[in-house]
């Protein structure tokens, strides 16, 4: 069964690469961190999977390494879309303050072959915080249907996947010291949870639009 789930998460990976593709010529700079993020996340799954499936050992270096890039390029998609438009400086302490935690969590005081906890939750809440605030211009600021636009979709995958991922944190290190029946279910929930924001992410690279064009008469 573990083996099937590990397969099934692999395949669940590969949906918003290949509608990335599909979209490619219009993703522009408007959706490449987003892009580049999807790719990034099905290599470090195949990664993943052949040293948990055919090494038997951890992916730990792996999923700590993709976490950090996962970050960089989650902030440089909120660049893009102007989060940080009227606060430059700002923006740069907030990059930097969850990549100390990691150089600190990974380098410093802990190692890359332990997973990283205070780094995830550092970086969660803060995604968190970018997608509601984008979501929150977009609802005072833009005049059409929210459900379908691509930002909302992405916002919204964020939102579910790094609140669930938050909880997750605290399960598996609270798991380290004594399972319960409450930390299990949220550890294996945790797949059906990515698998979900997969497709979100997928279905938000089909609805970006025809980059607009603009002519001089």
């Amino acid at each position: 069964m573990h083996i099937y789930y590990r397969y099934i998460g692999l395949f669940v990976a590969v949906l918003p690469c290949i509608a990335g593709l599909i979209r490619f010529r219009r993703l522009g700079k408007a959706y490449q961190p987003l892009f580049f993020m999807a790719l990034a996340g099905l290599v470090a799954e195949a990664i993943s999977d052949y040293l948990i499936m055919n090494r038997k050992t951890s992916n730990a270096t792996i999923a700590n390494s993709y976490a950090l890039l996962e970050w960089i390029l989650i902030f440089w998609q909120f660049r893009t879309w102007g989060v940080f438009r009227t606060h430059k400086q700002i923006g740069y302490a907030i990059l930097l303050a969850p990549c100390v935690v990691w150089v600190a969590e990974n380098l410093l005081f802990g190692g890359m072959i332990n997973f990283s906890p205070y780094f995830r939750i550092f970086a969660g809440l803060n995604i968190v915080l970018f997608s509601v605030n984008k979501i929150n211009f977009m609802i005072t600021h833009d005049n059409r249907k929210l459900l379908g636009h691509p930002d909302f979709l992405f916002c919204i995958g964020f939102i579910i996947y790094f609140i669930y991922d938050i909880i997750y944190e605290w399960a598996f290190q609270s798991s380290r010291t004594g399972e319960t029946q409450i930390t299990i279910t949220i550890i294996h929930g945790f797949g059906y949870i990515n698998a979900l924001t997969n497709i979100i992410f997928a279905l938000a690279f089909l609805r970006i639009p025809v980059p607009k064009k603009f002519k001089l008469w």
